[in-house]
């Protein structure tokens, strides 16, 4: 083995995390893929503009000479936020991989040190990460579509960067889905919108609340108020499944909104109108990027 691919093992075995190395010549695979899915109907054009067309399948620009990805997946619990409101506390989960400042910031920070050492520079990928871990040999898919992680389980962040490092290590394979999959179907039954279904693999992304709940308008009269469980996004399939039971734990930030923080969201406050420390409690927790929906998001789940 390659003496860099070792001195990265080790630095990033350090913080828990796992990767694997892939070759750039498979960046047509990954955007044959999403065409692929598009052509045949099973991802909307409407879904692709709002959640995909933002992928890059090309060498950046500032690495034209980019000859491998690195994958990374870094373990991350579910996120318990506080939010006051007429002398309650009401805790709120936000789910993994929506925190993400930190973990890239690491990632860079590890990488920079090791390719500097080398020569050798590195910027981040924009693709779809959960399909090139899954590629890489890094993770598998899971009934519900999502990435599992040997030892995280769905629970982790994944970042991907290029480098002109020149590799031989090449993780390409194929998809994979677990093998505990295979007779088990709670995250199926858990599924409050019935995006997972047994008539096809890929989920319905399109009936997915996170679909929803990260985009805004209002909800769909078909989904009941009952199933939001998330700032953003969705854990009703995560929790139930078996492979995520020894990492449920939540991790509870030290981030609590205060009443009156609590109702400048809920009263939609213009973003650029935020105090300077609630603006900054947002970044820390990535939600600023969300801000558009949070106040129709956080009265919805005040009100289960």
């Amino acid at each position: 083995m390659e003496k860099i691919v070792n001195t990265l093992a080790s630095e990033f075995g350090k913080l828990n995390c796992r990767l694997r190395i892939v070759s750039v010549i498979h960046l047509v695979e990954l955007r044959e893929e999403i065409a692929r899915l598009r052509k045949e109907g099973k991802i909307s054009e409407q879904f692709y503009v709002e959640n995909l067309s933002g992928f890059r399948f090309e060498k950046p620009d500032v690495l034209p000479n980019a000859k491998a990805i690195i994958v990374i997946a870094t373990p991350q619990r579910m996120t318990l936020v506080d939010f006051m409101l007429q002398g309650r506390h009401h805790w709120v989960v936000i789910p993994p991989t929506y925190i993400y400042a930190e973990v890239r910031n690491a990632c860079t920070t590890i990488l920079s040190r090791i390719f500097n050492g080398t020569g050798n520079k590195i910027t981040r990928a924009i693709l779809p990460l959960k399909l090139l871990a899954v590629r890489s040999g890094l993770g598998k898919y899971g009934r519900n579509n999502i990435c599992y992680v040997e030892g995280m389980g769905s629970f982790h962040r994944l970042e991907a960067f290029y480098t002109d490092y020149p590799f031989r290590a090449d993780s390409w394979q194929e998809k994979e889905m677990m093998d505990s999959c295979t007779n088990c179907s709670l995250c199926l039954e858990a599924c409050p919108t019935q995006a997972i279904t047994t008539e096809r693999f890929l989920i319905d992304a399109e009936r997915c609340i996170s679909n929803f709940n990260e985009n805004e308008g209002e909800f769909p009269k078909w989904i009941d108020p009952q199933s939001h469980n998330a700032l953003v996004g969705c854990m009703r399939c995560q929790i139930v499944c078996p492979v995520n039971r020894e990492f449920l734990r939540t991790e509870e930030r030290e981030e609590t909104f205060s009443e009156e923080e609590t109702d400048i969201i809920l009263n939609e406050t213009p973003k650029d109108n935020l105090p300077d420390e609630l603006s900054a409690k947002l970044k820390r927790l990535n939600m600023d990027e969300y801000y558009s929906v949070l106040p129709r998001n956080l009265a919805i789940l005040m009100k289960r």
